[in-house]
């Protein structure tokens, strides 16, 4: 359940000694600042980090130069390892170098893709997680996203021969979001600006993931010192793409029930974000809104249109640089009409939610630093997935089935088996403790006990 990342590494000497004493601090726009003091064997770290690619640090010894390293990334479930020399000379000189960000992490052996917030609004693709999917190694999907037509449904997916609706574990901002009665499957849909970055692990996981398949980490971004805005808005028409006239009249010509193509209709995509700095370097604030309305065409000719409304908001603080604080909200309403469409039922169901607003994910996190060897987190989460469905023809509710509690079916109001009507609550509450406790020296080796 990765949302974060760390910053180590070593405080030497110009013949590569290591420096035990140094003050080593970091800054940087979504943090306040920080320091640590080199151990024994000069190591320091900066534990749980939000993605940024502005980070600074700075080691001060007395009798030897400042030593700044600028412009370093951290991306999530990173391990950055970032070395610093010292050279004998008046504090009050610096070398100050541009670091190099390690591409390798040392400390560990998974396999996936790091899905950055440039590459999410860079690349021309549909604006949901299952298309981003398609960008990490070995992942399958049952479909093409065209225009976003689809995002209006979850895609289903594989990797070495893993299901989706089997060993796949969703996390957002370091949560277990899984819906729990539909394993593999997401509780909800996003507001695609809202992401920082997404990170897909698909082997070599380490022990706090529940499954050996498809690891999803969805992180929302949050606000800095600098006031953040944004919006867009996409518009996808009808007019956009082939009429393929000739294909659907030769195919009636030669199956007399062939009614058409799915088609679109129209697409529109649109939202807005906000982050500022409520007390800079200790408070933050970020929110955001963003609405997917799909209108599509089945091949029945029948209406399949979704409503994806979706709202989240962050508060950071860190009044005291040890202390980290995070309180964050996703709300995400999905309308949809006409789902699961089928010869049998041409017109589908009606998709709602239990809620107005839609499916809720609550989270109250605290994080605290103690000294340089023991790092605490304690998390509450809250989710509900709930969701109803009723069948299109029947919206009125004028001839309601009723169930046979006799014979365990649905009867309708002329004795013949009425469609099925479904209204599910899911709440799932999650209390999450962990611990990290670090040792360099026992035995001359340094340690990472994670509990």
């Amino acid at each position: 359940q990765q949302r974060t990342g760390d910053i180590f590494g070593k405080v030497l000497d110009t013949e590569g000694n290591p420096l035990p004493g140094v003050t080593v601090t970091l800054t940087g726009t979504r943090t306040a600042p920080m320091t640590s003091i080199t151990s024994n064997t000069g190591n320091f770290r900066f534990i749980s980090l939000a993605p940024a690619n502005d980070y600074t640090l700075k080691a001060e010894l007395e009798g030897f130069r400042t030593s700044i390293k600028e412009n370093i990334i951290v991306v999530v479930g990173s391990n950055v390892e970032i070395n610093l020399e010292m050279e004998m000379g008046a504090l009050e000189e610096a070398v100050t170098v541009t670091a190099v960000t390690p591409i390798v992490d040392t400390k560990k052996t998974e396999v996936g893709q790091n899905i950055t917030h440039e590459i999410l609004q860079s690349l021309p693709t549909a604006r949901d997680p299952w298309v981003i999917l398609q960008m990490a190694p070995s992942i399958l999907l049952d479909r093409e996203n065209v225009g976003g037509s689809e995002s209006g449904q979850q895609s289903g997916f594989a990797s070495r021969g893993a299901p989706d609706d089997a060993q796949t574990v969703w996390n957002m901002d370091g949560t277990v979001i899984t819906d729990p009665a539909a394993i593999g499957a997401s509780p909800s849909y996003y507001d695609f600006d809202a992401f920082e970055e997404m990170k897909v692990t698909v082997g070599g996981s380490d022990v706090t993931t529940q499954t050996g398949g498809v690891s999803i980490n969805l992180v929302t971004r949050r606000g800095g010192n600098k006031v953040s805005l944004g919006g867009r808005f996409y518009f996808t028409d009808e007019k956009f793409q082939a009429a393929n006239e000739d294909f659907v009249a030769d195919t009636q010509a030669e199956e007399p029930g062939f009614i058409g193509i799915n088609r679109i209709q129209n697409i529109k995509d649109y939202g807005f974000n906000l982050g500022v700095p409520i007390w800079k370097d200790h408070i933050w604030f970020w929110g955001s809104y963003g609405v997917q309305d799909i209108k599509t065409t089945t091949v029945y000719g029948r209406a399949d249109d979704t409503l994806l409304q979706n709202y989240a908001f962050k508060l950071n603080a860190q009044i005291i640089p040890e202390n980290r604080f995070e309180a964050f909200a996703h709300i995400g309403g999905k309308n949809k009409w006409g789902r699961s469409s089928s010869a049998v039922l041409p017109g589908g169901y009606y998709q709602g939610g239990r809620y107005h607003f839609g499916s809720p994910i609550f989270k109250l996190q605290d994080e605290h630093m103690f000294g340089n060897n023991f790092f605490m987190s304690i998390q509450y989460t809250y989710s509900d997935a709930g969701f109803n469905l009723t069948p299109m023809d029947d919206l009125d509710f004028e001839n309601p089935p009723w169930w046979d509690t006799t014979n365990d079916i649905w009867e309708g109001p002329d004795g013949d088996v009425g469609e099925w009507r479904y209204y599910v609550e899911r709440p799932v509450s999650q209390y999450v403790a962990r611990g990290t406790y670090f040792n360099d020296s026992f035995l001359g080796a340094s340690h990472e006990i994670l509990f």
